[in-house]
């Protein structure tokens, strides 16, 4: 029995409680008595305040773990990449995605669709891992990742709304995007594409890694999570009408194919603006101008 014990995979879950507006807190006995069933060792951590999860994987001897669980959304899993990423010597571990938080956009890469908890969980008892590309984000004196997307411009001021009305979950995306076009404006971009460089009158970039962004949003159709590369969308001017019009058709991707739309693919893209602009990776409000956004291929393991 002790050898037995000795190879039992035993997984750290860090559980955000706040994710979803608060609702996250109501899957917490679904997923454990899906820990049980699958007969998964799983230590929860519960995350109490804002990038708690940095000082829980600082503080965690994650030698002991196969894998680190994340209980939340888009935002709880780039706060546990962050503070995974910060680790100097950091071990090499799997992550596991639990969609409880209000987009759980990043995990559509994995399951496509509205699939129940439970499917999740079973990607962790099997085992399988794939590898997943992350972002870079370097500023002038720090530096940052992400796994999904990260926006700047109009997109930024939806999520700025659309934080404050977590609680209807992707409905806060939506009305987010309808109370910002009402203040529409745009500003000046460079913008540097591995080496290639662009001048534009801007409304807003999305850099995604990943297909999905605030849930159903399709936002970057041909995203793939493994090929190194960062697919680069761009809004330039348009009418409050015309942005109304393209705006459904994120539904479906089709927008990449309006005349209001660039779709670039790219290992390395520089930002700079002639104003200040705030970052928004995955669905935060975090980072400033300039930055350097560069693909890391393959840099973590996500169980799929």
């Amino acid at each position: 029995m002790k050898n037995y014990f000795s190879f039992m995979k035993k997984y750290l879950c860090i559980y955000n409680p706040q994710a979803g507006g608060g609702k996250s807190k109501s899957y917490l006995s679904e997923i454990q008595s899906l820990f049980n069933k699958y007969k998964l060792d799983v230590d929860i951590v519960f995350t109490e305040y804002p990038r708690h999860s940095h000082k829980i994987i600082k503080e965690t001897d994650l030698s002991g773990y196969e894998g680190i669980l994340v209980a939340g959304g888009d935002g709880s899993f780039y706060n546990v990449l962050n503070g995974y990423m910060a680790l100097e010597n950091a071990p090499k571990i799997s992550f596991g995605i639990l969609p409880v938080g209000s987009g759980n956009s990043l995990s559509r890469d994995l399951i496509d669709g509205a699939a129940p908890i439970e499917e999740f969980v079973k990607l962790i008892k099997v085992g399988n891992t794939r590898a997943f590309d992350i972002a870079q984000v370097k500023m002038e004196n720090e530096t940052f990742y992400y796994a999904n997307m990260m926006g700047f411009g109009f997109i930024t001021d939806v999520n700025g709304t659309a934080s404050k009305l977590k609680a209807l979950k992707a409905q806060a995306y939506t009305l987010g995007v309808l109370y910002q076009t009402i203040k529409l404006n745009t500003f000046d971009l460079k913008i540097t594409v591995d080496g290639e460089v662009m001048n534009m009158d801007n409304v807003f970039v999305i850099i995604s890694n990943s297909k999905y962004t605030g849930g159903d949003y399709l936002i970057a159709p041909r995203a793939k999570i493994d090929d190194g590369k960062l697919d680069l969308i761009i809004l330039n001017k348009l009418s409050r009408l015309n942005l109304l019009k393209t705006f459904p058709k994120i539904f479906d991707g089709s927008h990449v194919d309006t005349p209001f739309v660039d779709y670039i693919q790219a290992k390395t893209i520089k930002l700079e603006t002639n104003v200040p602009k705030i970052l928004s990776p995955d669905g935060e409000v975090y980072g400033k101008f300039p930055a350097e956004v560069t693909c890391i291929p393959k840099a973590i393991d996500l169980f799929a």
